[in-house]
């Protein structure tokens, strides 16, 4: 890295840079972490969990850039946090490799994870001569994966998730650049190439995480072919409304209105709960939940995705803003429910 031992503009720029840099990476970190701890759909292949994983990367790596920039600038302590540095990214990425190649369709025969995976073990033991044409090859080769990741996604998701997966290219492409111009091989060029590149770096981030935040799950953007049904289920036990997003079993629906509201009960009785169950898995399918005082809001699907557990709670507090009232003194009269239809369109469908 290029060190930095004169109090210069450019140096107070680079360094409040970097600071942004390992600002940004360690929010969104927190956030996507918490996120994902929080969640009670929890798994280790969450994406959620690869992009916490990614932004930790980002944090070692340029504090350590930070170090050999500006406290250890001469051997061997320059050389230990340059390489601290590459090594952190390259992990990050093989984290998120990881992820990505277990969503695709394509079979990549985790190629890019292993691939990653030597160019880190070689950066280890490599002299310094070598590091950064191997931090470029690993970069390379995460591109090579995202570009897979979006093309895919781009290609088959419509309305905001297409828009999200744009914008998380957008800025996975503006940090992409940003790295590149904050290169060593770069900084002969000119100082002004090597603070444009760490600008880029901190804005591709802000972007990046915004729109991942803002986006369903990179592994869940099929959602709206997991659904099956919807049901609302009055506290009595008597169904006020059911939605049919695609044949399923055929099912009484009344009686799957009363044995649900029984479960549910059950479940809160044992175990002191006063929000009850969040997803059942029965036979081939899921059955999600979001509990409100007069009501269960229940979405049968084949796959218990967190977007579709967030929509489901949408869908009820709707509903309860709606139909409250009506619940509140529900006399037996269900077709009063039927405009409820207009909720799920705005909700359940990839335009939403």
């Amino acid at each position: 890295m290029i060190p930095f031992t004169e109090l210069t503009l450019t140096r107070d720029l680079v360094m409040v840079l970097h600071a942004a840099v390992v600002l940004y990476s360690l929010l969104f970190f927190g956030t996507f972490l918490n996120q994902w701890v929080r969640s009670p759909l929890r798994k280790l292949t969450d994406v959620r969990l690869a992009w916490a994983v990614f932004m930790l990367g980002m944090v070692l790596n340029t504090f350590s850039f930070m170090m050999t920039d500006f406290y250890f600038t001469e051997d061997p302590g320059s050389l230990l946090w340059t390489k601290t540095g590459y090594i952190a990214m390259m992990i990050a990425l093989m984290g998120f490799f990881i992820a990505l190649e277990r969503i695709l369709p394509y079979r990549t025969r985790n190629i890019f994870t292993g691939s990653v995976l030597i160019v880190a073990i070689v950066t280890a033991f490599a002299p310094r001569e070598w590091l950064t044409i191997l931090a470029l090859t690993a970069s390379l080769f995460a591109f090579g994966m995202l570009f897979l990741f979006f093309a895919y996604y781009v290609k088959n998701t419509v309305g905001t998730v297409r828009n999200s997966m744009r914008m998380i290219f957008f800025g996975v492409l503006i940090g992409f650049v940003g790295y590149l111009l904050r290169s060593d091989p770069v900084y002969g060029f000119g100082q002004q190439y090597y603070v444009l590149g760490a600008a880029l770096l901190v804005s591709g981030l802000v972007i990046l995480g915004i729109a991942v935040l803002s986006s369903p799950t990179l592994d869940e953007l099929d959602w709206d072919e997991q659904m099956l049904e919807l049901y609302v289920i009055h506290t009595a036990g008597i169904l006020v409304f059911h939605h049919k997003f695609r044949p399923a079993v055929e099912l009484d629906e009344n009686l799957t209105a009363a044995g649900i509201t029984g479960v549910q009960e059950l479940v809160k009785e044992i175990t002191q709960s006063k929000s009850g169950l969040h997803n059942l898995s029965v036979g081939d399918f899921d059955i999600l939940f979001a509990q409100r005082e007069n009501f269960i809001s229940m979405l049968l699907a084949k796959e218990s995705y967190r977007v579709l557990l967030e929509k489901v709670e949408d869908f009820a507090d709707r509903f309860d803003m709606i139909y409250g009232e009506a619940l509140e003194d529900f006399s037996g009269e269900v077709s009063q429910f039927r405009p409820a239809s207009s909720i799920v369109n705005n909700l359940f469908t990839q335009e939403a």
